[in-house]
């Protein structure tokens, strides 16, 4: 009967540190590739077509994380991910969908 009692403690103290153990810690490298940069060009949009045009078509370019879209200011800002996309890929996205493109410095 001890013997029970004994092997119950010890499984039920197991079971309690692994509950009880900390989460681990995020490798840099994997906190590095979930950092952002943000681009913001101008472009030659001229109507809400052109802005549905961009959100459906750019919003699904690869390591794009976010998408901004101004009409009144000929705007796109994107908020992408630079282990998988860069500036020259965005804007050639753009290009293809058939607007001229310039990097702004905000």
């Amino acid at each position: 009967m001890m013997k029970r009692i004994a092997i119950a403690l010890m499984f039920s103290l197991g079971a309690a540190s692994l509950l009880a153990a900390p989460a681990y810690a995020v490798p840099s490298e994997v906190q590095a590739k979930k950092e952002t940069k943000t681009v913001t060009f101008k472009t030659s949009i001229h109507c809400k077509n052109c802005v549905r045009k961009i959100n459906d078509n750019l919003a699904f370019e690869k390591g794009v994380k976010d998408l901004r879209v101004s009409l009144d200011d000929k705007l796109v800002t994107v908020k992408y991910d630079p282990a998988k996309t860069d500036e020259a890929t965005l804007a050639k996205a753009l290009e293809k969908l058939g607007y001229k493109v310039e990097k702004v410095e905000l």
